[in-house]
Order: C-alpha cells, then sequence, then structure tokens
C-alpha cells in the first residue's frame, strides 16, 4: 500500500469519525466513546453552521483546526510515525516536525469534509490496549460495498482522552507514514523529512 493510498484511506478514516454521530445514541459509553460521538456532532454542526462565503478549503481548514486540532495529540502522532529516528532529533527539530506534521494532516482532514454524508455509522465498543488510560473505540463504517472497520487509539484518563492514531482494516495509518520518514532521514537527516514535509505543504 502507497503512501498516497494511506492518505486517501486517512481522509476516509476522518470523514467515517464525523459521520459518527448518525449512528444514533448509545448507552453507556465510557469517556473515550463520548469524545468520539462529541466530535462528530461539534464537527457535523459546524460544517452546517459555517458560512457560504468562504472557500470549501478555508472553510473547512477552519472548523478542522477549531474542533479536532485539539482532540488530537500530534506529537504523539508525529513520534510514531518517526518510530526510532524521533530520538535523533534534537527540540527544535522536534518542533519543526510535528508543525509540519500536523499541517499535512490537518488538511488531509479537512479535505475529508466534503464526504461527511456517504455513511452510516456504528460504534462497536471499546478495549484496553494493555492500561486503563490507552484504549480503542471500535467502530464500523457501512453505506459502501461492504462494512470497513475502524479503530481509533486514545490516550488519557477521566474526560481528558486525545486520539493518536488511527487503523483501518487492520493498518495502522500513522504507523504507515514510517516507512516513508525513515528514508527521507536515511536519506537527508532530521532537516531532510522536515524540508519534504515542508514541501509537501507548499511552504517551499
Amino acid at each position: 500500500m502507497t503512501t498516497k493510498d494511506m492518505l486517501r484511506g486517512l481522509g476516509r478514516a476522518i470523514a467515517f469519525v464525523l459521520c459518527i454521530a448518525a449512528a444514533g445514541p448509545a448507552l453507556a459509553q465510557s469517556a473515550p466513546e463520548q469524545l468520539v460521538r462529541k466530535l462528530a456532532v461539534d464537527v457535523t454542526e459546524a460544517v452546517r453552521k459555517s458560512p457560504s462565503g468562504a472557500s470549501d478549503a478555508q472553510r473547512y481548514n477552519e472548523i478542522v483546526t477549531r474542533n479536532l486540532v485539539p482532540r488530537f495529540d500530534f506529537e504523539r502522532i508525529t513520534q510514531i510515525a518517526m518510530g526510532r529516528n524521533w530520538a535523533r532529533a534534537d527540540a527544535a527539530q522536534k518542533r519543526r516536525v510535528v508543525e509540519e506534521f500536523s499541517r499535512l494532516l490537518i488538511r488531509t482532514y479537512a479535505n475529508a469534509l466534503s464526504t461527511l454524508n456517504e455513511a452510516n455509522v456504528e460504534v462497536k465498543g471499546m478495549r484496553s490496549n494493555g492500561s486503563d488510560g490507552d484504549v480503542t473505540v471500535r467502530t464500523q463504517m457501512t453505506g459502501g460495498r461492504s462494512p470497513v472497520s475502524i479503530d481509533y487509539a486514545l490516550a488519557g484518563s477521566g474526560s481528558s482522552w486525545k486520539v493518536y492514531d488511527v487503523t483501518v482494516e487492520g493498518v495502522s495509518l500513522v504507523s504507515a507514514y514510517r516507512d516513508e520518514f525513515t528514508q527521507l532521514v536515511g536519506a537527508g537527516g532530521v532537516d531532510g523529512l522536515i524540508a519534504a514535509l515542508e514541501r509537501k505543504n507548499g511552504r517551499r
């Protein structure tokens, strides 16, 4: 599976989580499950209420920045994507990689908003990832040719949880960046990775 396929899948996954409110009310949900549902409600309401004067790209980006960014742990997402190479970066490089990778993901999420009404979703439950503070919320998307399983890994406690990975049909979309990031760091160091991300974001 190519990085392009991963990006397409990631966009589909984010569109899915934004549609999750269509699944109907859920009973006795855990805090992480409630977070996923609230995330969907907040974003879908924002899409409906957003002014139509602005361009789609601009208003979708604003919606993602306002509603999704606070719910995602972009530093941990970046650390997973970099793998062992995270330790090779100094503090300034880590900040820049997180900034540029976050920019890339935000744009991907924003592009996915156009497919908000294309799926029906069911929350299937939650499982522990080894501790009470690390869980996966299992969901399923229907409406296409066959159901698609999409899981959301979250870490936190109490009412404070953040998404740090999305897995579609068993493939971690964040980890899927690792091969590309490893190649980029191998070819040009951490600065080479930063430069590549800047190019993807149209900043070079």
